[in-house]
């Protein structure tokens, strides 16, 4: 503490006089004549003690009333420290949270605009020979070089208003390497943020003692928001004609109940259902909504609501695609009875491939494996079909019948051992009605279901982690599934041999293989993230010749060329920069439509969740950050 008047401090010398009055008693003995002793009587008896006590309060209260006139006349300050922004060597950056949560309401505008206006103001005021950074959450690179005061100026109008989340620790860190890049002894960082818990990260932060840092809180004037979290498919089989339904996550921010709050599902620009639902405060509800595809191909479709100030997660994109054929691939040195399920049906591709001569793009391709009895397989091919499973493929496999220890390697990764061979007759007894597999295949089991009859088959021994799906009367199981990664493997212990079983004969065989096709449909990510999906990887693409990628927006008026790798027969796609807007991008092969892809904003801003103003200062400092001061933005 200062004093902007210490001379008045002298003045503290006044207080010899009350403690002089109380030393010394001025006052003359007044003599009162009476009459006669009753006088004495009406005077009231005092305690030493009191009056004690009551002259050293008095004493007391004289000097502190003569203390508190001194030191009020004195004017004492808190001085605030000295922020070296006018130094000939020292950088000065400007940190402006553009993402997402900025764009709420302040009293005057946007959060957004409020930072620009000051950080506007700020290089008015500063030396016009300040060397200035602006830093944002899209790190773009025109603005990470010293610039004078003008091309500040310039930048901070041009500055991107929509950003993606990003860790504060990132942008300190990255503003203190490019100083010291540049060669500045020191430097100087404004933050504007509305500091949201999601992202006020500096843990991993690397103090800079040559860095100070000016903190200038944004706080919105309201704090709730509701938005889609959310969605996904009820069941992961998208077919033209089919009935699906859409699970949609809706999450309220905000201490009010909200009652009613309509709810739109859009399909390639048209309204296929709606539905309203109510929230508690501070919660969340999933709704159902049930819908159709009348064709093949991409459909864009939206989930939206309607909210304010906050709308930049009011709607969620994503692509439903309606693949027109799966490609069914099937491993063995001849074709069994699956080839006559797929091989006439338009909706699939079937491809008979032998072991020895298997192919990496077409296996990486297909959408359903069969492993049938008559495939002997190395190690190799068998760990190839195994990452295809974990890529999102479907896998059958069928016991060798010529070699019952066959294939070892394989049933070993799936948690499985190859026992002895059971040629006891016998027929399935249970089949897992209530599994996700059976329930929509399955309604209705009569008494004496038509179960398939099986005359031998080989004994499995499990790890306890496949499902049994079809069970013998004897307890072995009979078909056997475990999820592998991004798809799902089905082991059988009999074959479709008329000597081994008549499950080819069984009306139990077509709708099973149907549905393993359909689950291994290796259906693209409905959507992705802007800032968070840099990679993509993608199983369907063929690749002849030379050929180069594109992203663009529906006009056109956006492009993105990304990096491209081929690895194992897959292509994918590397992002060196982020999309503007979210919404539906088109990727384009050699000038020519793939395929279309949904983006959206992240989530982690839709949380209204900020630092309190006195968390802030505490958190750079234990950082090991020299905070210079706390502002306003009226400050400047």
């Amino acid at each position: 503490m200062r004093f902007l008047y210490p001379n008045m401090l002298w003045g503290l010398l006044a207080l010899l006089i009350p403690i002089l009055i109380h030393l010394f008693n001025f006052r003359r003995h007044k003599l009162v004549y009476f009459s006669n002793t009753a006088v004495l009587r009406s005077i009231q008896q005092e305690n030493a003690k009191t009056r004690k006590l009551k002259y050293w309060i008095t004493l007391l209260l004289r000097c502190l009333f003569i203390a508190a006139l001194v030191l009020a006349f004195a004017f004492p300050y808190q001085p605030e420290r000295q922020i070296n922004v006018n130094s000939e060597d020292n950088l000065v950056g400007i940190y402006i949270d553009n993402s997402m949560s900025m764009k709420g309401q302040s009293a005057r505008t946007t959060l957004l605009e409020d930072a620009r206006q000051s950080a506007r103001d700020l290089v008015h005021k500063l030396s016009p020979s300040s060397r200035y950074l602006l830093m944002t959450n899209s790190f773009e690179i025109q603005n990470e070089y010293p610039m004078n005061q003008e091309e500040m100026l310039d930048q901070l109008d041009r500055m991107n208003p929509d950003g993606g989340p990003v860790a504060m620790g990132e942008v300190v860190d990255r503003f203190g390497m490019l100083a010291k890049q540049h060669g500045f002894a020191s430097s100087t960082l404004f933050v504007y943020s509305d500091f949201q818990r999601n992202t006020f990260d500096l843990s991993a932060a690397k103090a800079d003692t040559a860095m100070q840092v000016v903190v200038v809180p944004m706080m919105p004037e309201y704090k709730t928001n509701l938005y889609i979290d959310s969605v996904w498919l009820a069941s992961p089989i998208v077919q033209a004609g089919l009935t699906n339904d859409l699970m949609v996550r809706v999450v309220n921010q905000g201490d009010k109940e909200v009652k009613g709050l309509p709810v739109s599902f859009t399909m390639n620009g048209a309204m296929v259902a709606s539905t309203t639902v109510d929230l508690e405060k501070n919660g969340e509800a999933e709704i159902e909504m049930q819908f159709v595809v009348d064709g093949d191909g991409e459909q864009r479709c939206s989930v939206g609501l309607t909210d304010h100030p906050i709308t930049f997660d009011d709607s969620y994109d994503f692509v439903l695609s309606v693949k027109p054929s799966l490609s069914i691939v099937e491993l063995g040195t001849e074709s069994s009875d699956c080839a006559l399920l797929f091989e006439e049906d338009n909706q699939f591709s079937y491809t008979l491939m032998e072991p020895s001569r298997f192919d990496l793009g077409t296996i990486a391709k297909a959408h359903l494996l069969i492993v049938n009895e008559t495939a002997m397989m190395n190690e190799t091919l068998q760990q190839t079909l195994l990452d295809a499973v974990a890529e999102g493929a479907g896998l059958l496999v069928f016991p060798p019948i010529d070699n019952p220890k066959g294939n070892q390697y394989l049933y070993q990764k799936l948690g499985l051992m190859l026992m002895e061979t059971d040629t006891n007759s016998t027929s399935v007894e249970d089949l897992a009605q209530h599994h996700a597999f059976f329930s929509d295949m399955v309604v209705d089991l009569p008494q004496q279901p038509d179960l398939p009859l099986v005359k031998q088959h080989i004994r499995l021994k499990t790890n306890g982690i496949p499902t049994s799906l079809l069970t013998l009367q004897n307890g072995d199981p009979m078909l056997l599934t475990e999820s592998l990664g991004k798809g799902q493997a089905f082991v059988l212990a009999t074959a479709l041999n008329a000597k081994w079983s008549n499950l080819a004969d069984n009306s139990i065989f077509v709708p099973m293989l149907v549905k393993m096709a359909f689950m291994g449909g290796k259906m693209d990510k409905v959507s992705y993230t802007i800032g968070a999906d840099k990679m993509l990887a993608l199983n369907d693409m063929n690749l002849e010749g030379d050929h180069h990628f594109l992203f663009a927006n529906e006009d056109r008026s956006f492009e993105l060329m990304p990096a491209s790798e081929v690895r194992n027969g897959k292509v994918h796609l590397y992002l060196n920069g982020n999309l503007p807007t979210a919404g539906f991008y088109d990727l384009l092969v050699n000038d020519t439509l793939n395929r279309t892809t949904a983006w959206n904003e992240s989530r982690l801003e839709s949380k209204m969740d900020f630092a309190d103003r006195d968390e802030i200062e505490p958190a750079f400092k234990k950082a090991g950050f020299d905070v210079a001061a706390v502002l306003d933005t009226t400050d400047f």
